[in-house]
């Protein structure tokens, strides 16, 4: 058995607490054990204690039992922010898979997250620290890159290309075979129909370029 920390206390680490507590796994193959976070305030919101926080936090890869983190924040520059400095320490990024179906062949980088409910075709790659919330579907053969976030409710068709750093808010829709490129977002139920371009943002459907005056 090892030892969880939570990066982030926040309403959303919280939440992928109550989400491990129902995990199988949970004090069988591991335990959480705290967050870290810099905000001490939260911790009187807190079920577990601040350990400590996550940019200065030291990692003993000696430790027993050892110890692994899972990085809970939804904005993908904040996750690589917070995990950097760990990641730089060698420390390992656990994947919480929870309730995730049809899994067959699915390749996946460290410290991805799923909530309850979603469901993925096969032979789907993805890379480090994606995070996929409640009820989304994936389809057979999509990609996605590193540090994505996808909300609740997104459907991606089969073979599309999602790429690093992106945001898909809730109830979009990715048509199978599109490319979305990197740090792009997707708005709340925003229909793809095209490839999208590298940092832009797309609401409506079908979904169009939104430019900020």
């Amino acid at each position: 058995m090892f030892d969880v920390l939570i990066v982030s206390a926040g309403g959303f680490g919280r939440s992928m607490l109550n989400t491990i507590k129902t995990d199988p796994a949970n004090n069988v193959e591991w335990r959480v054990t705290g967050f870290l976070d810099s905000r001490t305030e939260l911790a009187d919101k807190c079920p577990l204690p601040i350990l400590g926080d996550p940019l200065t936090y030291r990692y003993d890869p000696d430790r027993t039992p050892r110890q692994e983190f899972l990085c809970a924040l939804g904005e993908p520059a904040q996750r690589r922010k917070f995990a950097a400095p760990l990641l730089g320490q060698g420390a390992r990024f656990m994947n919480l898979c929870h309730g995730l179906r049809d899994a067959s062949g699915i390749i996946m980088g460290q410290g991805c997250m799923f909530e309850s409910e979603v469901r993925m075709g096969v032979d789907t790659q993805m890379g480090d620290f994606v995070i996929i919330q409640s009820t989304s579907v994936i389809g057979y053969e999509v990609k996605i890159g590193s540090y994505t976030t996808i909300g609740s409710f997104v459907f991606i068709g089969g073979r599309a290309e999602i790429g690093n750093d992106v945001i898909i808010h809730p109830h979009a829709t990715i048509l199978p075979g599109k490319k979305v490129g990197d740090g792009a977002v997707i708005g709340a139920g925003a229909v793809v129909m095209s490839d999208v371009p590298p940092g832009v943002t797309m609401i409506g459907n079908p979904a169009k370029v939104f430019r900020f005056k």
